[in-house]
């Protein structure tokens, strides 16, 4: 048995491992914007922040996060531009983390997008809850990705 703590470390780590493996312009894009996304959350919001993803991909209104994962597999992902694919895979961290790994398995939304979620049925509470989830998820991400990835010169 597992704790929550544990498998948010578990994610997280697998998350930054999957950027490891890109560019190092898309590493340095990355490692920069994880260590934003608490202070853009709690300053806009969840849903917000998630659409500010979704518009910095170029991505077309009513995307989800399995929209965004098949485009990252794409030959020609999001014309290859480091940012762009950076915001794409926190997007998707993001989502798969709320959608369908954290609540022991079964996900804060029963799988369905995150963003949509909020937007279509999501309550004040669940919100709350989400928004806590997401900020406890960055903290292990932001820990992982100065471990592990390239950063950008100050």
């Amino acid at each position: 048995m597992r704790t929550l703590e544990q498998e948010r470390a578990k994610f997280a780590y697998d998350a930054i491992s999957e950027v490891k493996n890109e560019s190092s312009e898309v590493q340095k894009k990355y490692s920069s914007y994880v260590k934003s996304a608490p202070v853009l959350i709690l300053s806009n919001g969840l849903s917000a922040t998630l659409a500010f993803y979704l518009s910095k991909m170029k991505m077309k209104d009513g995307t989800g996060y399995e929209d965004v994962r098949s485009e990252l597999g794409q030959q020609n992902r999001f014309e290859n531009k480091p940012e762009r694919i950076a915001y794409a895979y926190l997007f998707c961290h993001i989502s798969e983390w709320l959608a369908e790994k954290s609540n022991g398995g079964k996900g804060l939304t029963n799988g369905k997008d995150p963003l949509k979620f909020i937007i279509k049925e999501a309550d004040v509470l669940k919100v709350i809850q989400l928004t806590r989830e997401s900020l406890a998820l960055l903290n292990w991400m932001k820990r992982f990705a100065d471990a592990m990835l390239e950063k950008e010169e100050d």
